[in-house]
């Protein structure tokens, strides 16, 4: 649901809608009552013979497929400083609504979640992640996109190329999008140095998002890997005494140590915690067992909390640093990050 970039230069973005589970499931029961209607015309033919009424509810029924062929598109061009939105059929624009740069007075930016009940009760459910893009502007618009990337990507380019004041809402308050304005009503929040965030070293600073913090992410990682071999063990075990031989034993040994060796590395890396460190002038980011980024300090903008996952925001992207850690955290690794921005 939202919209996607489908194309994108140095001097316009083009955005479609992709809709939503309503709009593909409304789309699919309109193009079923349209094929059941030209199928009413055929049957009308074969019957009567008639061709006058057979063509109208062939037409009538293709009108149902419509639906199906709606596009909503968000053209950003730099330019001739406007936004252009248009709903198109078929290719034949419809409607059309444009925003110069003057008219543009802000862009907001903000992020949200759905499905937290169900996922509570139901493990299986996935937390949905929802990013939102508020202009305004005449006609004010409001534009859902499919992911963060996207939504940062349009507002790195407006910051670019219009004269437009960004900002991001966090916690329904809005921050002016920028190293300054990400702070909690512009005052540092000191670090707190316990388990979950804490300097490890000179000018290096460690993010765990477990509870119980590194300890409690090895030590949940170590019993996942404990259960794997364990169980790995007790089915070979099990399976000569039965004289299981449908598979060979050579074969048996082969898919245990995949089954074990895949599960000890999600596991090992799951419970590697996230690490900041500044390193000559760039900022080196690790967040996994081999993924390791480099950002130039220059292109890094801050850390903002958005939907409950806390987001590292450079000009080259965003990076996930934690998820569902409390908003403070997230304005105390921004404000030990500041001081290296500034240099």
């Amino acid at each position: 649901m939202g919209y996607k970039i489908i194309k994108q230069t140095d001097e316009r973005i083009v955005l479609q809608d992709t809709g939503g589970i309503i709009d593909f499931i409304f789309g699919i029961v309109m193009a079923s009552v349209g094929a059941g209607v030209m199928y009413l015309s055929w049957f009308n033919y074969q019957d009567t013979g008639e061709i006058v009424m057979s063509f109208v509810f062939l037409l009538l029924g293709s009108c149902f497929f419509f639906p199906m062929f709606k596009i909503n598109r968000l053209v950003i061009d730099a330019v001739n400083k406007e936004l252009t939105k248009t709903k198109s059929w078929f290719g034949i624009t419809t409607n059309q609504e444009v925003v110069t740069n003057s008219s543009l007075s802000l862009l907001e930016m903000s992020g949200f979640t759905s499905g937290e009940v169900e996922a509570f009760f139901d493990n299986q459910k996935q937390v949905s992640h929802h990013y939102s893009l508020k202009f305004y502007s005449y006609p004010e618009w409001n534009l859902t996109m499919r992911g963060f990337s996207v939504m940062l990507d349009i507002a790195l380019f407006i910051e670019q190329h219009f004269d437009t004041d960004l900002a991001v809402v966090v916690q329904h308050k809005r921050h002016k999008f920028s190293a300054k304005g990400l702070m909690n009503n512009h005052q540092e929040t000191p670090l707190p140095n316990d388990s979950m965030v804490k300097e490890t070293g000179f000018q290096q600073l460690t993010i765990s998002a477990a509870k119980g913090g590194v300890i409690g992410q090895r030590i949940v990682a170590i019993s996942i890997i404990t259960w794997a071999v364990m169980t790995s063990v007790f089915l070979l075990y099990l399976s000569e005494m039965e004289g299981f031989t449908y598979i060979p034993f050579a074969a048996q040994q082969l898919i245990a140590f995949i089954f074990v060796s895949g599960l000890s590395y999600i596991s090992i890396n799951s419970s590697v915690s996230t690490r900041l460190k500044i390193d000559h002038g760039n900022l080196i980011v690790k967040t996994s067992l081999l993924g390791v980024r480099k950002y130039p300090l220059s292109d890094v903008i801050g850390v903002v909390n958005l939907a409950k996952i806390t987001y590292l925001i450079t000009r080259q992207g965003g990076v996930s640093l934690a998820y569902k850690i409390p908003t403070k955290y997230s304005y105390a690794i921004h404000c030990w990050l500041l001081p290296f921005l500034k240099k």
